[in-house]
């Protein structure tokens, strides 16, 4: 009988973790978006525009990083790579979470990256975005919904595998 109650117990325990697992998981990254917010951005190497300008043409990629972030700064040769191969299919758009707007300009000439690097409302976007973790990637459709959302740096790889889902037939 003691083995039994032992069981049960123990069973009960792992779901409790699980459960609690979950439930952070959820509230960590806050809840899943389904429909990408709009946001004003302040072009630094493209023109001013908005998510719902870019995401209306078609699939748009959208990082959202810092220049003091490791990770964030890691994965950007590899966003460079997939912008050559894929930025005539696929909108690309890193905004910066940067405090002090004026230090993106400089990083991005000092690293000689093309793709199209942004700035903007750092509080509304954290907001609307729920942004508590950088790097984040987001694929958002035509259609302004979003397909996948991504948090953590991504390989060249995995990155490529994210970009193919807005590209392959639903």
């Amino acid at each position: 009988m003691k083995k039994i109650a032992l069981i049960v117990v123990s069973v009960i325990a792992v779901l409790a973790v699980l459960a609690i697992g979950g439930f952070y998981m959820l509230f960590r990254h806050g809840d899943p978006l389904k429909h990408a917010p709009d946001e004003a951005i302040v072009g630094v190497n493209a023109p001013n525009t908005s998510i719902y300008k870019l995401s209306g043409e078609k699939p748009l990629f959208l990082n959202i990083w810092a220049t003091w972030c490791p990770p964030c700064v890691g994965e950007m040769p590899a966003i460079e790579k997939m912008y050559k191969k894929y930025g005539d299919r696929i909108h690309f758009a890193a905004i910066s979470m940067d405090s002090d707007p004026a230090v993106v300009p400089d990083f991005v000439s000092d690293h000689g990256f093309t793709f199209p690097i942004y700035t903007g409302d750092v509080d509304k976007l954290s907001k609307d975005y729920s942004i508590d973790v950088i790097p984040r990637s987001i694929l958002i459709g035509p259609d302004g919904v979003v397909i996948e959302d991504h948090f953590g740096a991504m390989s060249e790889e995995k990155m490529e595998q994210f970009l193919l889902k807005a590209l392959s037939p639903k």
